[in-house]
């Protein structure tokens, strides 16, 4: 150890430490100029200082983005908000339109039967689940001036009658029901009987008029009005058209079967008959 302390080698190693100590004290002494190790320096620094700026301009970016996501989530609230408004406004008004499109044909009715005293628009709220006879409930009651037994029209023809009633809601049976018995008769003819609901019609959408003559000149296509000779329900509204006639099982008369006016199983809106001339004056069919 001693020997390599006292060689050229050990001398040539402190004499060149000494030369970089003086470059780097030369260096220092420099301000702003760069050389030997400075350089070196800058060098070793470089890849850090690049991946801070990278980081820095990564970390605005975002930024950036976060902000920018903001607002376009704000603004998408606002345009869904706006579109609901727009949506209900749309279903208002075609509500709307659908009440006056309603209203027209009831104010028809009323121009035609000025004895008439009509309830509101009553709307069809359901039908009767499982009733072949499509009965269903309004939303219209005592209240409003109705009572059993009642009919039941649209602009078309007569819909039924009110069978049960609370203050707000009615049920309303329907003349395909065999619950109802209707004085009818031909509009242009003589002939006439009782139109009652029968379920082998009733699958069909058609009523039957039963205890007509056997000399009876009914056939397809006439027209069916009330007679309004029981008082329940006012006279000559139409009900629909004679369909078909045959001879009934027991041989003793003949019956029709007609086709109402009235869809009567889609139904969206009817008007009831609260009060008219005759109503009460039963005097037989």
């Amino acid at each position: 150890m001693r020997d390599f302390f006292r060689s050229i080698k050990f001398r040539l190693i402190l004499c060149l430490i000494a030369l970089l100590i003086g470059i780097m004290l030369y260096s220092l002494s420099q301000s702003g100029h760069s050389v030997g190790g400075s350089k070196f320096i800058n060098t070793i620094a470089a890849p850090f200082r690049y991946v801070s700026n990278a980081v820095s301009d990564t970390l605005k970016t975002n930024t950036a983005h976060i902000f920018s996501s903001k607002k376009y989530y704000d603004e998408n609230l606002e345009l869904r908000e706006e579109i609901s408004r727009l949506r209900a406004e749309l279903i208002d008004y075609d509500n709307t339109k659908a009440e006056l499109s309603e209203l027209k044909k009831f104010i028809g009715i009323k121009e035609e039967h000025a004895d008439y005293v009509l309830s509101p628009p009553c709307k069809v709220l359901a039908y009767t689940t499982n009733d072949p006879f499509c009965s269903f409930i309004i939303d219209k009651g005592s209240d409003d001036g109705i009572s059993v037994a009642d009919p039941v029209v649209t602009a078309e023809g007569l819909v039924g009658a009110v069978t049960e009633i609370s203050e707000k809601y009615c049920t309303v049976k329907t003349i395909l029901s065999p619950e109802l018995s209707i004085g009818v008769k031909a509009m242009r003819k003589s002939d006439s009987g009782i139109l009652e609901g029968d379920i082998k019609f009733a699958a069909d959408g058609l009523a039957q008029i039963i205890y007509v003559k056997k000399d009876s000149k009914l056939e397809a296509g006439d027209t069916i009005i009330t007679t309004g000779s029981s008082g329940l329900f006012p006279a000559d509204y139409p009900i629909g058209t004679v369909n078909e006639t045959g001879n009934a099982p027991s041989g003793l008369s003949r019956y029709a079967s007609v086709k109402p006016f009235v869809d009567i199983d889609n139904l969206t809106s009817v008007m009831v008959v609260t009060s008219f001339e005759g109503k009460g004056e039963a005097d037989g069919y």
